[in-house]
């Protein structure tokens, strides 16, 4: 339904089912930095199938394309006791065989797939450069909305926080008050004089103090927040 309104919904799945699986309209699939395909989903498995990797019947397509890039399918097993690769002593990371990586990857290059994405690639790259060129202010990386309107929104996220935590906000009040009544209590009554100058020095100085320490417990909130805006 927000899509459907016009925002970009970002989100992530984890081995998507076969009924989510099929709601997808292209997809790609990266190894090791390597493109093994791109293009529309519903032809993944006719693509593997020319390549020769078969899904089994009734097995999950995002299971089988994980598998055959992590080199765990009946279909890659086959194909290694053919080739018998010579072990080069090199670890493959995340635990996604090199070797079936780098044949995908070449066999994808060598497709109509790639040929056709990079036709579309090359005609965007000539409808950019027959545009005038801008400066290069124009070029330089900034934010998509100004500083008031991320202003206005962290302000706002901030205190919706506040809000549904009451329980923080009612103990800052209360030590805020009860200082307030300790200092008050101490520099009561404050003769006007050189002693009660120094006096009024003094508090000041343990308000001002105060209110520097009491403001260092907003470093928790970075540090809270910090995984979550990564």
């Amino acid at each position: 339904r927000l899509s459907r309104r016009g925002r970009t919904i970002i989100f992530s799945i984890h081995q998507p089912r076969y009924s989510i699986f099929k709601l997808f309209d292209s997809l790609t699939l990266l190894a090791s930095g390597k493109v093994l395909y791109h293009g529309p989903a519903k032809q993944a498995l006719e693509y593997f199938s020319s390549i020769g990797y078969e899904c089994e019947p009734f097995n999950n397509p995002a299971d089988f394309f994980l598998d055959v890039i992590n080199g765990d399918s009946t279909a890659v097993a086959a194909n290694k006791e053919d080739r018998r690769p010579v072990d080069t002593g090199k670890v493959a990371e995340d635990n996604v065989d090199s070797s079936v990586v780098d044949a995908l990857h070449q066999k994808y290059l060598s497709s109509s797939l790639y040929q056709s994405t990079k036709e579309a690639l090359r005609k965007v790259e000539l409808g950019q450069g027959s545009k005038q060129r801008v400066s290069k202010q124009e070029h330089e990386i900034t934010y998509a909305n100004g500083f008031l309107t991320q202003l206005y929104w962290v302000s706002k996220r901030s205190l919706k926080n506040l809000i549904r935590n009451p329980q923080a906000s009612v103990a800052q009040i209360a030590v805020t008050v009860i200082l307030a009544l300790v200092v008050g209590a101490i520099f009561f009554g404050v003769k006007l004089d050189r002693s009660g100058i120094q006096n009024r020095v003094g508090s000041l100085f343990f308000v001002t103090t105060n209110q520097c320490f009491s403001s260092v417990s907003a470093i928790e909130l970075f540090i809270r927040d910090k995984k979550l805006f990564v």
